[in-house]
């Protein structure tokens, strides 16, 4: 039987780090590299008390499996096995009995954010036995947490800004970074359309900033002027307040219905050409 949502327990950064090192890399026989993501990344920075999710993403098929392993050793069971697109695996697992009673994992992205080393520069290395658990810092966080939209992410950032603002230039650097990414496999053959996945990013980006408020919003004014810009540029006929609804209320957004005809001038229009080879240097 899956955890109730309301049954799920908080979990403090001392819980998380005692069953990590006590309970976790004991059963990990090769070094295993796990990045907290979400309040489990804002319980170890210190900046929320305790956390209900538990999240992790790895950057291996091998590290995810060897993680997963563990879990199912330690009496936790799948409860979910979900993909909001073919080139990510999300998984939930749950155990009752234990200190963290639910922990969900990810390969190779979360929500499709990928793992650069601009992502990492600042990223601390907690070390347990075999277990390597990279906590992200606030800048990465914060970017992460405009993504899913719920309430409680909403108020998760609100806590951020409490501490502080952000560093802006970093958070919109990273946030460029995903997008260029994304803009730049328009041109190639994927699996997973990459236009569905710039829509998603900057609409989003821009949700988040309006839900925060204007009081809010005034403590990043950058960083609020560029997601309002990056939403701008898509030139959509729904407004952002109309497609907040729709992302908040809707685990699969239909991007195809929502855009039409504008589907294909839009791709186009945003398309990085592919970088020309160098010529060559040859004496004839």
């Amino acid at each position: 039987m899956a955890v109730a949502p309301d049954r799920v327990r908080p979990k403090t950064a001392a819980d998380l780090l005692g069953w990590l090192e006590r309970d976790v890399s004991p059963h990990l026989a090769i070094e295993t590299r796990a990045i907290a993501h979400g309040g489990t990344a804002l319980a170890l920075l210190g900046i929320k008390d305790s956390t209900k999710d538990v999240d992790f993403a790895f950057q291996s098929r091998d590290a995810f499996d060897r993680f997963a392993d563990a879990l199912a050793s330690l009496g936790f069971r799948s409860r979910r096995d979900f993909r909001a697109n073919p080139n990510e695996v999300y998984q939930r697992f749950e155990n009752p009995s234990s200190i963290v009673d639910v922990v969900d994992v990810r390969f190779p992205t979360w929500n499709n954010w990928r793992v650069t080393p601009a992502l990492l520069k600042k990223a601390v290395i907690l070390p347990f036995a075999k277990l390597r658990v990279v906590r992200l810092d606030r800048d990465a966080i914060f970017l992460y947490k405009t993504y899913p939209l719920r309430e409680t992410d909403i108020d998760d950032l609100k806590t951020i800004l409490a501490e502080g603002a952000p560093d802006q230039s970093r958070v919109i650097d990273l946030f460029d970074e995903q997008d260029g990414i994304h803009r730049s496999e328009l041109s190639e053959d994927t699996t997973h359309e990459p236009l569905f996945n710039i829509l998603e990013l900057r609409v989003r980006f821009a949700a988040a900033l309006q839900l925060l408020g204007p009081v809010r919003r005034r403590e990043i004014p950058r960083i609020g002027r560029h997601a309002t810009r990056r939403f701008q540029d898509l030139r959509l006929r729904r407004s952002l307040g109309d497609l907040t609804r729709i992302l908040r209320t809707s685990e699969l957004v239909s991007w195809d219905d929502i855009m039409g005809r504008g589907f294909g001038p839009l791709r186009d229009r945003l398309a990085i050409p592919p970088r020309k080879r160098p010529a060559s240097n040859r004496h004839r």
